[in-house]
């Protein structure tokens, strides 16, 4: 069976599909793909566009850096947005990372909140991801992807 779900297309709104692959309502999570693809990314911001989320309370956002330099830091924030002005807000941001790994990120109501690394809030109708690389002596490669908490 053929994939229904589109993958994302960075740069560009997109929603949280309501039903799974046979047509049915969803009622587990949705594993969204890739929200930003750097490799050799030189230094500066790296947005991911804005998403659209239509009904989930929360999400996971994954950071995977697969090689970084000397003096080289990757730091993700997630972002909601204002609906009246869209002006962006943070709403959890990490920690500077300066080595290869695995970093995941939780925005979720009820949530025990704990510094750069889980955010106890709603995950807005409007959201984005800004990658921000500081590096003096290289450039790193990374992914930034994401799964929806329904």
């Amino acid at each position: 069976m053929s994939n229904l779900y589109p993958p994302l297309q960075t740069g560009t709104a997109q929603p949280v599909f309501e039903t799974d692959q046979s047509g049915r309502p969803n009622s587990g999570n949705a594993d969204t793909i890739l929200l930003i693809s750097e490799s050799a990314a030189a230094s500066g911001t790296y947005p991911s566009g804005d998403q659209i989320n239509t009904n989930a309370h929360g999400v996971k956002v994954y950071l995977n850096i697969s090689a970084i330099g000397a003096s080289v830091t990757v730091t993700v924030t997630i972002q909601g947005k204002d609906p009246v002005t869209g002006t962006a807000y943070t709403l959890l941001a990490s920690v500077a990372k300066a080595t290869t790994g695995f970093t995941v990120l939780t925005v979720y109501p009820g949530l025990t909140a704990a510094t750069n690394a889980v955010a106890s809030d709603v995950l807005p109708h409007t959201w984005n991801v800004i990658a921000v690389v500081a590096d003096t002596t290289g450039t790193p490669t990374f992914t930034v992807s994401c799964s929806y908490l329904l």
